[in-house]
């Protein structure tokens, strides 16, 4: 079970598209362990359609993680902010990310 601080919201990218949002562990928590969370995401999402993450190396202390969730034929952009514990997916299709949202309820608890 993947535990969050709230329940995850969508909002609109200023950029453009939308975003999926995670509150997760608590700020500058460096031990926050979202590349295993992204994987528990991944796993989930798979039962419906081939899942896979795209993440750079792990660095100490990293911050500002950028990297993509493939999810059947869609590209999601992942960003991870450790110093927030902030995770987003971000698509151009809010359709896309209700579908996710949907799809992880039942691995995401709010505590």
């Amino acid at each position: 079970m993947i535990k969050i601080r709230s329940e995850p919201v969508i909002e609109p990218d200023l950029k453009g598209g939308w975003h999926l949002i995670f509150w997760i562990g608590n700020t500058f928590d460096y031990t926050t362990p979202f590349r295993s969370i992204l994987a528990d995401m991944a796993g989930a999402l798979s039962q419906l359609a081939p899942s896979s993450i795209q993440l750079p190396a792990h660095e100490e202390r990293e911050d500002f993680v950028e990297g993509t969730l493939q999810f059947g034929d869609e590209t999601l952009r992942i960003y991870y902010e450790h110093s927030l514990s902030y995770l987003t997916l971000t698509s151009d299709s809010e359709d896309t990310l209700r579908d996710v949202a949907v799809r992880l309820q039942t691995c995401v608890t709010v505590a």
